[in-house]
């Protein structure tokens, strides 16, 4: 579909950062006019009135680059090839990094000075959104370098994360694959967008077909991509060890002060409960009656007659319903972001595969969909709008410096939504083949959200660990480990050579150690939406509160607050008694 053959409602407004590329360019600008104003505070930082007035002209260089950022990079992900855009995105990265590197001596300043100074700044007044920052300067103390170190590192940061995006433009934009066959031989378009509805079609032979041409063209790839992969591996290890990490699981972990114990309690669990994967891979075979099960197997609905496309308005009606629980304010802020074009609707031609949610303080939040109008899509709609209530009550409740919730926090809310949408259509539905098909979907939630992101944390673990230790480390140890982890994490299903090379369509590994949080948001989700509809007002508002912290503590103390601790056999007990009852209720259906 062309862009411009969507109506305007489905089409986000992002006017309101910049009504025009040349109202764009005057703020940018105002930004390069920031340079060399931050570096003049260099060597004054201990007198209070001058640390206080750097600290607010960087605030408003930081919102300005913002603003900027989320003008040309919503643009450009709708746009993948347009040079403007492209051009301007280079700019603004460039100029980032300059000023970011002019900042660079400020913490190594800050340190540099009596500890009771940063200990007397944190209980001033005039300080107080700064509270936080000062209490995780002060423990951050060992990682921070010299100030000529810093202002290195702040100088490689344009170039050195690039393997993200050259991942993206490769697999978005450059991949093209061939058609896939029906056993009738009709030929069916195969484009990241569509491959995952291909794998949900009841044609097995062409589900098969569209399975081997796609991972095909990664394979094909294998190379290419195992060499990006390896950049952003050293890369990363590089950067955790010049900040005194022991490695970059540590640094990642310490990034959010998550404790390693949690991590490793979630490993444990997950490995614990695979003979649940194992029990719902046996009941999905039989169902479907096939003599082995293939990988190009669990997408497709088990459930013979209910199988449904939605309109994006039917959409809307559902998650609005299914919402409900959380009260009329989060409902009218749904209906605020559906009134206000705050989304992004359809997948067209030259835009970005996916969805995600984007926002920065002061404006309302921005939601990029590719609906096509499958059960998934109106997941990924509550999925998103979880994302943008998050941003929108934590930047509302919060100053600016305590606004941004880490990347730990991120997916609760999210899936919080997901697992009402759940509980609303199971609740709903009008027979038993249709509580199949949404049972069937709340384990696969289980299997996609905390199996296989436990996989891929393994994967990495592996990975890293190669390079770390100064291992020898090629594609094929990468394709043999990923291969040996979807036997562990798949038994029940076919094991076969293409599933090998998945770990290389797997864009989250150029943010390392970032997938394990999508387990960690499930199982905290499952637990906090269990005291919601089971508890009163005081629990909902516990978790009104929760969305409100944004990031004004540690990420496990705002979730122990909300009443989950995840160093504890508790929430795990909760989530995988959901997934047995879940499977439980599809073996009484299907007998």
């Amino acid at each position: 579909m062309e862009r411009k053959d969507v109506e305007l409602k489905y089409t986000w407004d992002l006017s309101k950062f910049y009504n025009t590329i040349n109202d764009w360019y005057v703020d940018f600008e105002k930004a390069k006019k920031f340079k060399g104003k931050l570096k003049k505070f260099k060597g004054k930082l201990n007198s209070k009135t001058a640390l206080k007035e750097f600290l607010n002209l960087s605030k408003q260089c930081d919102m300005l680059l913002s603003r900027l950022a989320m003008f040309v990079y919503n643009n450009l992900n709708i746009e993948l090839s347009n040079t403007k855009f492209n051009e301007m995105q280079n700019k603004l990265s460039t100029l980032a990094t300059e000023l970011g590197t002019e900042e660079s001596f400020v913490e190594p300043e800050l340190l540099s000075y009596n500890e009771n100074y940063l200990k007397e700044l944190k209980s001033d007044a005039d300080f107080k959104n700064y509270k936080f920052w000062l209490k995780n300067l002060i423990k951050d103390k060992k990682h921070v370098l010299s100030e000529k170190e810093e202002e290195l590192l702040s100088g490689m940061s344009s170039f050195s994360g690039d393997s993200g995006y050259v991942f993206d433009s490769l697999t978005d934009v450059d991949f093209k694959f061939e058609d896939a066959v029906d056993s009738s031989g009709n030929k069916h378009e195969l484009t990241q967008s569509t491959f995952g509805l291909i794998l949900k079609e009841k044609d097995r032979a062409l589900r098969e077909d569209a399975y081997k041409k796609y991972y095909g063209k990664f394979k094909d790839f294998n190379n290419t991509i195992y060499i990006n992969y390896l950049s952003n591996l050293k890369s990363d290890y590089f950067y955790s060890k010049v900040k005194k990490f022991k490695d970059t699981f540590s640094a990642s972990l310490y990034g959010s002060s998550i404790p390693e114990k949690l991590y490793f309690k979630l490993k444990e669990e997950v490995r614990n409960h695979l003979n649940l994967c194992k029990e719902y891979y046996l009941l999905r075979k039989k169902t479907l009656k096939y003599d082995k099960l293939t990988f190009y197997d669990v997408s497709v609905t088990i459930s013979e007659d209910f199988d449904k496309n939605y309109t994006f308005e039917e959409a809307k009606a559902i998650v609005l319903e299914a919402l409900k629980p959380l009260g009329e304010e989060y409902l009218n802020l749904i209906k605020k972001a559906f009134d206000e074009r705050w989304i992004d609707v359809y997948p067209t031609t030259d835009k970005i595969s996916g969805g995600y949610e984007n926002t920065i303080y002061g404006f309302t939040p921005v939601i990029l969909l590719n609906f096509v109008g499958t059960i998934s899509d109106v997941f990924t709609l509550a999925h998103e709008l979880g994302h943008a209530m998050h941003s929108y009550f934590a930047n509302n409740a919060q100053p600016y410096e305590t606004s941004q919730y880490t990347i730990f926090l991120a997916e609760i809310a999210s899936t919080f939504n997901e697992v009402l949408l759940t509980k609303y259509f199971l609740k709903n539905c009008g027979s038993d083949k249709e509580k199949l098909y949404f049972l069937d979907k709340y384990v696969n939630l289980f299997n996609g959200t905390v199996f296989r992101q436990m996989q891929y944390s393994e994967f990495e673990e592996y990975a890293h660990n190669l390079v770390a230790n100064n291992l020898a480390i090629s594609k094929e140890l990468l394709n043999k480990k990923y291969f040996e982890l979807n036997g562990i994490y798949n038994e029940g299903i076919e094991n076969d050579e293409l599933k090998s090379y998945h770990w290389s369509i797997v864009p989250h590994f150029y943010r390392s150690f970032y997938v394990y949080k999508y387990a960690t948001g499930l199982i905290s989700a499952v637990s906090l939406a269990t005291m919601v509809l089971n508890g009163g007002e005081k629990e909902r508002e516990k978790y009104f509160e929760f969305l409100k912290s944004g990031g004004k503590d540690y990420s496990t103390t705002i979730l122990k607050n909300a009443g989950v601790d995840l160093t504890t056999s508790e929430p795990y007990e909760i989530a995988f008694n959901e997934l047995k009852n879940a499977i439980m209720d599809m073996k009484k259906i299907i007998k």
